[in-house]
C-alpha cells in the first residue's frame, strides 16, 4: 500500500490485561543508512535477503506473543522510504488519549511524520484518541523513545541529548500537566532513553548507569529508593534489556541474563524472552517496536 495509514485499526481485543500497543509490521524495513552506532548498512546489504526473512520471523513471534497476552494491536502501514518506521515508540507520546507528535532529529526519519500524524487523525476519528498535537517548531523530541510514563510514581521521565531537545521536558509537562524528571544521555550508543532506563508496573527501574551523566544518575537516585532501583550490567545493556515491554507482571524481552532474570523474578515478574537481534543492527528492540497507546494518569 502507497498510504502509511489503514483504513480501519486492526485491533486484537484485550482480554484482562490493559495495555494497547501500536506496532507497524516490517514490510519495507531494511538497514539503508547510519544514523547510530548501531547501525550497520553493509552488513544489511551482503545479506538483505536473509535477515530481511529473520526480521519477518522476529516480528511475527512478537506480535503473536502480545496476541497471547491478550494485548489489543493497532497497526499502522509501513510505506516504501521509511524503513525504521517499524518503531513505532518514537512516533509520539499518547497519554490519557491526548498524542504529542514527535520531531525527528535526523533528516532520514523526518518523512516518517506525516504518515504516523495522518494515522493519529485516522485514530481521532474513531475516537480513540482526542487530541492530536505537535511540538513547537525547533524542539525535538522523538516520542516515547525519550519519554517514559513511571505509573507508580506518576511522573514521565524525559531523555535529552542525542535525539531530543533538553526543552522539550518542559513542553512535555505543560501540555500534560504532570511532572517531568529530565534526564541527559550521555553515550551516543544509549540514543534513546527507552534503551537505557525502564519503570515498571511495581516501582522498579531498570537503568544503565553508563548511558547517563553523573548528574543523572543522582537524579535518578533522588526519586528512586534504593530497593526499587535496579542497576543492569553492561552485558544486559548492550542486549537491549531495559528496551522491554512490561505489562502487568509480564516483562517481555529480547534477552536477559541468567542473573538479572533471578533479580526481576524474585520481585514478582515473568520473564518472556522473544529475540528480536536482526533489528539490532539498526539499533532498536522490543519496546522500539510498540507504542503504548494506553497510558493514563491515575485519577482517583
Amino acid at each position: 500500500m502507497s498510504s502509511g495509514i489503514t483504513s480501519s485499526s486492526k485491533i486484537v481485543k484485550g482480554k484482562g490485561l490493559p495495555a494497547r500497543l501500536l506496532m507497524c509490521a516490517p514490510d519495507n524495513f531494511a538497514v539503508i543508512y547510519n544514523i547510530n552506532e548501531w547501525m550497520q548498512p553493509q552488513t544489511w546489504l551482503s545479506n538483505s535477503a536473509e535477515l530481511k526473512k529473520n526480521v519477518e520471523q522476529e516480528w511475527q513471534r512478537l506480535y503473536q506473543t502480545f496476541q497471547s497476552l491478550g494485548v489489543a494491536i493497532d497497526l499502522v502501514n509501513q510505506p516504501p522510504g521509511v524503513p525504521d518506521m517499524v518503531f513505532t515508540a518514537n512516533a509520539a507520546i499518547v497519554f490519557d488519549g491526548r498524542v504529542l507528535l514527535s520531531r525527528f532529529l535526523h533528516k532520514e526519519r523526518q518523512p516518517e511524520e506525516k504518515y504516523f500524524a495522518q494515522y493519529f487523525e485516522l485514530l481521532k476519528g474513531q475516537g480513540v484518541v482526542v487530541a492530536v498535537d505537535e511540538f513547537p517548531f525547533g524542539l525535538k523530541q522523538e516520542g516515547v523513545g525519550d519519554c517514559l510514563w513511571d505509573s507508580k510514581r506518576q511522573i514521565f521521565w524525559a531523555g535529552y541529548g542525542p535525539r531530543s531537545s533538553k526543552e522539550a521536558a518542559s513542553y512535555i509537562q505543560k501540555y500534560y500537566g504532570k511532572e517531568v524528571i529530565a534526564l541527559e544521555l550521555l553515550s551516543s550508543l544509549f540514543y534513546h532513553l527507552d534503551i537505557s532506563l525502564s519503570p515498571l508496573s511495581s516501582g522498579e527501574v531498570l537503568y544503565y548507569p553508563g548511558a547517563f551523566t553523573e548528574q543523572s544518575q543522582r537524579i535518578i537516585k533522588e526519586h528512586v529508593p534504593a530497593h526499587e532501583l535496579i542497576a543492569v550490567e553492561k552485558e544486559d545493556a548492550f542486549n537491549f534489556v531495559c528496551n522491554l515491554v512490561n505489562i502487568g507482571d509480564k516483562i517481555v524481552l529480547s534477552r536477559c541474563s541468567n542473573k538479572l532474570k533471578n533479580i526481576l523474578q524474585e520481585r514478582g515478574y515473568s520473564i518472556i524472552e522473544i529475540p528480536v537481534d536482526t533489528f539490532g543492527l539498526a539499533g532498536g528492540s522490543i519496546c522500539c517496536l510498540t507504542l503504548r497507546l494506553d497510558w493514563q494518569s491515575n485519577k482517583k
